[in-house]
């Protein structure tokens, strides 16, 4: 029982300092915090996944460096690229895209973090897996399980609210979406580029039921657009270059919305 809580709590201590090392990472270019995470709170599996197997599934050649790191540069681009696909098949949302890096493998994986998680693994078997065992070692052994069962329920809560932001998300994108296509409509038809045009003119060479439907679409794309809230929100800043499989559209635009919102509290 103690070896797998003691697993899990490594599991735990390597999601967080992949959440913090991620987050900081973003965080210094964009001149602002970044929860640059999949959960809400400050941890990232795929890092606690990844880590963990390399310390366990590599430990026989852990003191061989250069095959460590090459197994290991293999094996974490492995569950980067089957967690990116599992994401994609679950939400319909490409969350990471490293299609402009080179030598990529369709945007999931690339070279270039490949080697840096080789390198990263590498500090981790030899350095903080140590250290991490020290600081578990300081938990009462009876208290192992208690704190372990305890971040699980921690995950299993925040996993059970994400996929739930998520899903209310990928519902209001959806709908957005329907919305931004109806208005193109009206918008082709009154022969104007963009909706934003369309919106201050109303095309008084449209018929006044086409009008009072497109009163009726805008004031239900604006409610929509003010409609998400924070941890949605959190989401979208979270993935910069996350793309919507089915309603890419909408998405950009909330995340253009975001942005502007963001300068504006800035400067202000």
């Amino acid at each position: 029982m103690n070896e797998l809580a003691t697993l899990f709590l490594l599991f735990v201590g390597y999601s967080f300092l992949g959440w913090a090392c991620e987050s900081a990472y973003c965080s210094f270019p964009a001149g602002r915090f970044v929860n640059r995470g999949f959960l809400n709170g400050p941890f990232c599996p795929i890092y606690g996944a990844g880590a963990l197997l390399v310390v366990t599934v590599l430990a026989p050649v852990r003191d061989r460096i250069p095959l460590l790191f090459l197994a290991s540069a293999l094996l974490t681009s492995a569950v980067e690229y089957l967690t990116g696909l599992l994401l994609e098949t679950l939400f319909h949302a490409k969350y990471w895209d490293y299609s402009d890096h080179r030598f990529n493998l369709r945007g999931r994986v690339c070279l270039e973090n490949s080697l840096m998680f080789g390198a990263m693994s590498v500090a981790a078997v030899h350095f903080v897996e140590p250290a991490m065992l020290r600081l578990i070692g300081l938990i009462p052994k009876p208290a192992v399980p208690f704190v372990a069962g305890g971040f699980a329920c921690y995950f299993v809560s925040d996993t059970t609210l994400t996929v739930f932001e998520i899903s209310s998300l990928n519902g209001k994108l959806g709908e957005l979406q329907q919305v931004l296509d109806e208005i193109k409509e009206k918008a082709h038809t009154a022969r104007v580029e963009t909706i934003e045009v369309l919106a201050e003119t109303i095309a008084a060479r449209l018929d006044e039921g086409t009008k009072a439907r497109l009163r009726l679409l805008y004031e239900r794309k604006e409610k929509l657009e003010s409609g998400f809230h924070l941890l949605q929100r959190r989401i979208i800043r979270a993935f910069p270059t996350m793309r919507s499989v089915r309603n890419n559209e909408s998405l950009q635009r909330i995340r253009e919305l975001l942005q502007n919102y963001g300068k504006f509290i800035r400067r202000g």
